[in-house]
């Protein structure tokens, strides 16, 4: 039987971007641990799927990096990664226009389950009031202030 490392909330949340570097490369398996206790903390709500990075085919460019898609807009999927050597922040964005663009809607120094769980119902939200495209959502959450 395989052995999974388990982490606290409190390692995640105090790991810096060089660290989170190094233990993902360590391996695929390591990288994988990583991801796996991130969405553990994560606690998204149940309209959400939500899809870890386990080789490079979501661009690998953070130990971390998780997609959430609402299951009732599947087009709506965001973008969520770790801090790395390179940036040292924990970052969600909202792809639009066919990837061109992003709307950023988190970027922290540390892990904020919670805050991420706020956007995620926000989006769900906006996606009930009408905004039903990647490109609309952008907007009104810019022109709240929820996005940059």
């Amino acid at each position: 039987m395989i052995q999974f490392e388990k982490f606290t909330f409190a390692e995640l949340h105090a790991m810096s971007g060089s660290e989170l570097e190094q233990y993902a490369e360590r391996g695929e398996a390591f990288r994988c641990d990583l991801s796996r206790g991130v969405i553990h903390y994560l606690s998204y709500p149940d309209k959400w799927l939500c899809d870890m990075e386990h080789g490079c085919e979501f661009g690998a460019g953070a130990p971390v990096n998780i997609r959430l898609t609402l299951k009732a807009r599947m087009s709506v999927t965001l973008c969520f990664t770790s801090s790395s050597d390179d940036v040292p922040y924990w970052q969600m964005y909202l792809p639009f226009d066919g990837g061109a663009s992003v709307a950023w809607l988190y970027c922290s120094e540390t892990f904020d389950p919670e805050h991420i769980f706020y956007t995620l119902q926000r989006i769900e939200g906006l996606v009930s009031a009408g905004y039903t495209t990647p490109e609309r959502l952008a907007v009104a959450l810019h022109k709240s202030g929820g996005a940059v």
